[in-house]
């Protein structure tokens, strides 16, 4: 990697195990090495994944490659078909307006958004505490 993970700026990819994987594999992606699988930028890239391959899926499925489908992209702000492909490849973090603009469009992303098999479970998750910037190491605050 090239670059602090443990920083909340990140590339999704380099928070799974497999990065080739992302955005092209209905599996999903798993927790890279040092990396828990509650960590919420794993939780995001892995809800990235979920959503970039799931609109590769339906754009494929209109009978459209990616840089085919981005002329119907003209209303999204900063869409150019090289941010199209670092967003489904993970190199870079999708925004919610990409998210939007993605749900706007795709059912089968709709769907994702309000299926509870794609969020954390909650129970799992480690809050009320915070990650110190040096080692990645988690304390739970009192």
């Amino acid at each position: 990697m090239d670059h602090d993970v443990r920083a909340f700026k990140f590339k999704p990819r380099d928070v799974v195990r497999v990065p080739k994987q992302f955005g092209k594999s209905s599996l999903a992606v798993q927790a890279a090495d040092g990396i828990e699988s509650e960590d919420p930028r794993f939780l995001a890239a892995q809800l990235q994944h979920q959503v970039a391959n799931s609109a590769r899926e339906s754009i494929m499925a209109e009978g459209h490659t990616l840089r085919s489908y981005v002329t119907n992209l003209k209303d999204v702000p900063g869409m150019t078909y090289e941010r199209l492909v670092r967003i489904q490849r993970g190199e870079t973090l999708m925004q919610f307006a990409d998210l939007m603009a993605w749900a706007a469009r795709f059912e089968q992303v709709r769907d994702l958004l309000v299926s509870s098999t794609s969020w954390p479970n909650p129970t799992h998750l480690k809050v009320g505490g915070v990650v110190d910037p040096a080692d990645g190491a988690w304390t739970a605050l009192d």
